[in-house]
């Protein structure tokens, strides 16, 4: 379900709904002073659906501090919220959808109360479109002049079209970034602008996933926004926080753009203008918990926070909320999209893993009979360099590159019978280049018979002026440098953005971390990266390069606790890196009224947070916190539930429960079965609902009567676990009994 934004007018206030339904009934009781079942009858539970808009305030007051009512604050309880009735104090639920809160308003309407149209709400939707397709191609014109707007053809943001709907205003919006020249002083830093070519209603959407026909406005005239922009093509705006309600209305509305919105307390914008900063990423970071808590998942979110800070605020993420079915599949499309350009990379991290695959290493290729050794760039290595070339802002004129020259120097090869002549430095001698591929480049001494070899990647860096080679084989390199610069290529101009990019480690507890860092562990410390005052820079034992980690690269690990205490990660490590604990997120187990999803069958509820919660007080009794069940777990129990299919959602159950939390349980307590019992609250229950059933072992009957058993346990006892097929796994009673045994039927029912 959405969230509903909306505000009601009432009695000259703006009011959120929750707050809505809390002033009519005040003003209700006031003006009526009805006793406890006239309002139970003007009210009935049916306008909320899923409980009584009211409770005593005494029977409140009986609770438990950890009743689910309590804890997640479903009822106004401050003083000046009671209502106060002739012969009892009452309380009115806060619990309200966009559903029930229709219900109300219809009923608050034929009881003569006036209730204002909602402002920003969830329906009010505004899209800004790109389009440009590739470079230049801006398809403004053609589309002003059509009457319409076109999606690409590479056949992206498809669904998306076909959400906007007739009526729907959109706008034609051009991001890009700025640094000189803005209307505010942003301290020269770069910037995020986008401009606003045009303006227009949808009049059709033909429903193909491409074309809209639009009554575009004639005498809209080219606004220039600033901050707050997206880049991908298609911008979904629905104007529930203050930024996006300024965004439309600049757009639509001709109101000015208030720079304060997005101005910090220190007067510096956050990391949504400026995506060398990211504001609140820390460069290295660690997601640690317990399995099955969303580390990997919240490693993407963090990722693409990193990354893309603008278009992360663009999805309207509320952090301490949790994500809503369509941020989720934006935000993945955005993390396959930066993944996809090398912005993003994702590596796992094992014992065998190690420095020459992480950084560098040599590597063995058979070319031939010829068999050659060769440095290899590590998936860090290798990124550091990417982020190196979009660390710093700039437009740069180049004479020519080393590709293009390498593309000349290569065809020229190929049309030479007899290979390539170049004379040595000194002019004394030449050599004579036979054969060339991705990495070596092959050549004879004019007065030998042996076969040489150079480096591809070592003459580019020497080329670009990053390595300096000196003895041996330098008046070769630099001979094929001073051929190379002989062909003349064409002067190009180029613009290149700060971009920021991130590397996710996934189960980084689990690698050596001395062995795969190596000397680079200095490196990633904030402190110490290229860009800042204190950066280090290391020779690399393999390839002999200079090497920092720049400012601009985020490193995201993840770290399963119950793999691998925190105390025993690598000390040098834990100082380098912030650590932000995941632990089970009970919300994830409620609905958007706050109430606990449940599996419903034969007329029975099994309340998914209550079990999750008592499983996990049990762990933490018996073994410790860090070995908690996440909520992960229940998750596509959760998905059934939201789809209305409860048979689907017990046998989701049964399948978690089977398959994945007895034996996480097995292993955590090293098969110790009675503690299992213990945690599955079977020592409570009736032993027709117990899912480990114990019984005593009768020396007796397996050695006979002899003294050669020895000195046993009088006491040992035997457990086995249902089987997979009993009836208790689909038994909503066997669950129930988890986390309240005491309300179990007791029954005749045959085990299963």
């Amino acid at each position: 379900m959405p969230r509903d934004y909306s505000k009601y007018q009432f009695n000259g206030q703006e009011l959120g709904k929750n707050r809505l339904v809390l002033e009519v009934i005040k003003q209700y009781v006031n003006a009526k002073k009805p006793s406890y079942s006239q309002l139970l009858q003007t009210f009935p539970a049916q306008i909320h659906g899923s409980r009584e808009l009211f409770l005593e305030k005494l029977e409140y007051d009986k609770l438990p501090e950890d009743a689910d009512d309590k804890k997640h604050n479903r009822y106004f309880k401050k003083a000046v919220e009671v209502i106060e009735l002739e012969d009892r104090e009452v309380l009115v639920t806060n619990q309200w959808g966009i559903d029930n809160i229709a219900r109300f308003i219809k009923k608050a309407k034929s009881l003569g109360f006036e209730i204002g149209e909602p402002t920003n709400s969830y329906d009010d939707v505004y899209w800004f479109l790109g389009a440009s397709y590739g470079g230049d191609d801006d398809q403004t014109e053609r589309f002003l002049r059509d009457g319409i707007w076109q999606n690409g053809t590479d056949g992206k943001y498809t669904d998306k079209v076909k959400e906007i709907r007739k009526g729907d205003k959109i706008a034609i919006k051009s991001a890009y970034t700025q640094t000189h020249g803005l209307p505010f002083d942003n301290k020269g830093k770069m910037s995020s602008v986008m401009d606003i070519k045009a303006i227009g209603v949808v009049t059709e959407n033909l429903n193909d996933g491409k074309t809209l026909k639009v009554d575009w406005q004639t005498d809209f005239k080219k606004l220039t926004w600033y901050i707050y922009t997206y880049q991908p093509r298609i911008w979904k705006v629905i104007p529930n926080n203050k930024e996006r309600k300024g965004l439309v209305d600049f757009t639509f509305n001709g109101a000015r753009q208030d720079f304060s919105i997005f101005l910090n307390s220190d007067d510096e914008f956050d990391g949504l203008s400026m995506p060398s900063s990211s504001a609140d990423s820390s460069l290295n970071t660690i997601l640690y918990g317990p399995p099955g808590t969303g580390k990997t998942y919240h490693s993407i979110q963090a990722a693409v926070k990193a990354a893309e800070p603008e278009m992360f605020r663009a999805i309207g993420i509320d952090e301490s909320l949790g994500t809503t079915t369509e941020q989720r599949t934006e935000l993945t499309r955005l993390y396959k999209e930066l993944y996809s350009s090398g912005r993003i990379r994702f590596v796992t991290f094992h014992q065998s893993y190690g420095y020459e695959e992480f950084v560098e290493g040599l590597s063995a290729k058979t070319e031939g009979e010829q068999l050659s050794y060769f440095e290899k760039d590590g998936v860090f290595k290798s990124l550091c360099l990417d982020a190196k070339e979009h660390q710093i802002a700039k437009t740069k004129t180049i004479a020519s590159t080393f590709e293009d020259k390498w593309q000349v120097f290569s065809e020229e090869l190929a049309e030479a019978d007899d290979g390539l002549k170049i004379d040595t430095l000194s002019k004394k001698t030449y050599f004579t280049v036979t054969d060339i591929t991705n990495n070596t480049i092959r050549f004879d001494k004019s007065n030998g018979s042996s076969v040489h070899s150079l480096s591809v990647k070592t003459l580019r860096a020497v080329y670009n002026g990053e390595k300096e080679i000196k003895g041996g084989l330098q008046p070769y390199y630099g001979a094929v440098i001073e051929y190379l610069n002989k062909f003349k290529t064409q002067n190009d101009a180029y613009k290149k953005e700060r971009k920021n990019f991130v590397l996710i480690i996934d189960e980084i507890n689990r690698g050596n971390i001395s062995k795969i860092f190596g000397e680079l562990i200095t490196l990633i410390e904030p402190s110490k990266r290229l860009g800042r005052s204190e950066a280090i820079e290391v020779t690399l034992p393999y390839s002999g390069d200079k090497f920092s980690v720049p400012d601009n690269l985020y490193i995201i690990g993840t770290m399963n606790t119950a793999d691998r205490s925190l105390a025993l990660m690598d000390t040098a490590l834990r100082r380098r890196f912030d650590f932000v604990e995941m632990m089970p997120d009970y919300d994830v187990l409620h609905n958007e009224e706050g109430l606990s999803f449940k599996v419903e069958s034969d007329g029975f509820e099994i309340d998914l947070a209550l079990l999750l919660q008592t499983l996990n007080k049990r762990i933490s009794a018996l073994y410790d916190r860090e070995h908690q069940l996440g909520h992960a777990f229940l998750v596509p129990v959760v998905k059934a539930i939201a789809a209305g299919e409860d048979e689907k959602a017990l046998l989701e159950l049964k399948s978690c429960c089977q398959n994945k939390i007895i034996p996480l349980l097995a292993e955590y307590f090293f098969e110790d079965w009675q503690k299992i019992r213990l945690v599955l609250g079977d020592n409570q229950k009736p032993e027709v609902y117990q899912l480990i059933k114990q019984s005593d072992v009768d020396y007796e009957v397996l050695f006979g009567d002899t003294e050669d058993v020895g000195d046993v346990d009088d006491d040992l006892q035997d457990y086995k676990l249902i089987e997979a097929d009993s009836k208790l796994w689909t038994d909503p009673l066997t669950y129930i009994g988890i986390y309240s045994a005491g309300n179990l039927t007791f029954s005749n029912q045959d085990e299963g």
